[in-house]
């Protein structure tokens, strides 16, 4: 029964990385100009932001949800920039970048570019709180008493799962790359159109709501 907390984190943690998001687009987008192996690293940092929300959505779950209810203009901003990324990929067009400085940059960020890009994302906060909140409902008591060796379970499915799917994520874009420059264009466009699609069906969703 305990293994249950490693399936359960496993799996809501997929369900919560397989949608585009920043941490995605960063993989994608690293394995096509660099290599795998870089954006790999992208994913190890990223697990370890996701992991620190969730323990933050499960210690203040409340106290998060009624600040989110109380300043809903930070869905505004989320959307917009979920939008703005998203048009940029849409318009923007594949080009050869052979500036070496830029390159060396990025590759000494990788590391802090997924913990930052995963731990800032406030989308990824209410996403946990209300996972959490359903497990607490339909499922069993997820608290901090809950026993330490669940907890550990638990959160290493979410390590597990994040990383997971963001390999994936690097192994779809690895395939990209050793296709026509035409290929990526069209894997730049169809981020953008999802990016777009997401921040359009959340703009609804806030207006409705």
């Amino acid at each position: 029964m305990i293994t249950f907390y490693l399936i359960l984190g496993i799996l809501t943690a997929v369900a919560g990385a397989l949608p585009l998001g920043a941490v995605n687009i960063a993989v994608i987008n690293t394995t096509i100009k660099e290599d795998t192996r870089k954006a790999f690293r992208i994913a190890l940092a990223a697990g370890i932001g996701e992991v620190l929300l969730a323990f933050f959505a499960l210690h203040c779950s409340m106290e998060l949800t009624d600040f989110f209810e109380n300043n809903r203009w930070i869905q505004i901003v989320i959307i917009s920039i979920f939008l703005a990324i998203g048009i940029y990929f849409l318009v923007r067009k594949n080009k050869k970048d052979n500036n070496k400085p830029s390159k060396i940059k990025l590759s000494k960020s990788k590391f802090l570019t997924g913990f930052s890009l995963a731990f800032l994302n406030p989308p990824v906060i209410i996403y946990w709180i209300i996972a959490i909140s359903l497990t607490n409902k339909h499922l069993f008591e997820l608290t901090l008493y809950t026993p330490l060796i669940a907890l550990f379970l638990f959160f290493s499915g979410i390590y597990l799962g994040k990383i997971g799917t963001l390999y994936l994520y690097s192994k779809w874009g690895d395939k990209m790359a050793q296709k026509s420059t035409d290929s990526k264009t069209k894997l730049f466009k169809i981020i953008g159109v999802a990016l777009i699609v997401i921040s359009v069906a959340q703009g609804l969703k806030f207006f409705v709501a």
